[in-house]
């Protein structure tokens, strides 16, 4: 599969609101604490942050995989820097990744990647952080695949839970 990585134009929004849908739906089926708001909701919420929160902002990077013509994947992060109490190191971090099924391993996660890479680099980023549900193993694979290690574990606490 031929690919092109390219920053996301305000005309890829519908593709990538497509996209994030389809990864948000498949993580509600893998982790049942996953809620989402209703479809229509959640996708309105999510153009909208895009759009306030996200575009043509400095420390965001927003990009899509195309393949004849379509987009297929896409990418979004960002630069941070450190809590006050660590040394000043910027880093990436990697908030939304999703791939067409069609055209999962095949190259275009991977050639996403490093272009995120690439530019975290340009914005002076030492490392990157994300987050990867623990009942993925899919995802997990996938990350430790472009190099990703263990580091911390998100924990959960149930505060409405009965009898506690």
């Amino acid at each position: 599969m031929q690919v092109t990585v390219r920053p996301a134009t305000k005309a890829d929004v519908p593709a990538i609101l497509d996209l994030w849908w389809e990864s948000m739906d498949f993580h509600t089926r893998v982790e049942p604490r996953f809620h989402l708001l209703p479809r229509s909701e959640a996708k309105e919420a999510w153009e909208k942050h895009l759009r306030e929160d996200v575009w043509d902002k400095d420390d965001w990077c927003v990009l899509v995989a195309e393949a004849d013509g379509h987009v297929v994947g896409m990418m979004i992060g960002s630069v941070r820097d450190p809590y006050p109490v660590y040394k000043p190191e910027r880093h990436g971090s990697v908030s939304n990744a999703s791939v067409l099924p069609d055209a999962r391993r095949s190259g275009v996660g991977r050639a996403l990647f490093n272009a995120l890479k690439a530019w975290f680099r340009e914005k002076g980023a030492g490392y990157i952080q994300l987050n990867v549900a623990h009942n993925n193993p899919v995802s997990q694979a996938f990350w430790r695949a472009m190099g990703c290690t263990d580091y911390m574990d998100q924990m959960w606490c149930d505060l409405a839970v009965e009898g506690e």
